[in-house]
């Protein structure tokens, strides 16, 4: 079971980070070690045993938040070359998701897949991938166009996370804005 191989992997990394946080500040109690190092750096995770550095926010991300994926089996012999089974195979592909987060897949769908920069669609694939391998050229695809985060306002102007002034744009939209804005409104 991953589960339970994640815990166990969780464990045993958190044993030798303590070890070693204790070993680095010999002369420390034991309470200021765990209080500099461990803490509920994950703000979406209810987890205060998170190795991080409070100064910069990064943390180790636990093995246990890996999302786990049951996938269902091809029934029988069906091969997606038999015309007979087309329907089968259509179903399939229709309960496939896009390798997308929750919240990108909401910043498309608020934005009606469109890049508020240049007008075109982020994400175009002509016809959905069909195999496992074409996911994985799609996706490469996708990134090497590289989609980015940014926060926008109609302006320009960065916002804050609260202003729910996020949305998606292609990179090189993004990189051409920043240099407009390098350039200043009078050039």
């Amino acid at each position: 079971m991953s589960s339970e191989i994640f815990s166990s992997l969780d464990s045993y990394a958190w044993k030798l980070l303590y070890k070693w946080a204790r070993w680095r500040h010999r002369n420390k109690p034991r309470h200021w070690v765990v209080a500099r190092y461990f803490g509920k750096f994950n703000k979406f995770r209810n987890d205060h045993w998170v190795f991080g550095d409070r100064d910069s926010g990064g943390y180790l991300v636990k093995f246990s938040w890996t999302g786990i994926e049951r996938h269902v089996p091809v029934k029988g012999a069906a091969s997606p070359d038999d015309p007979a089974l087309a329907s089968y195979w259509a179903g399939r592909r229709k309960k496939a998701k896009p390798p997308l987060d929750r919240y990108a897949l909401r910043l498309l769908s608020r934005q009606a897949g469109l890049c508020p920069l240049c007008g075109d669609r982020l994400l175009s694939a002509e016809q959905p991938p069909q195999s496992p391998e074409q996911w994985e050229r799609w996706w490469l695809h996708v990134t090497r166009r590289a989609i980015a985060a940014s926060y926008l306002t109609q302006y320009g102007r960065p916002g804050t996370p609260e202003d729910d002034q996020t949305c998606l744009v292609h990179s090189s939209c993004h990189c051409g804005l920043q240099a407009r804005q390098r350039r200043g409104p009078g050039l």
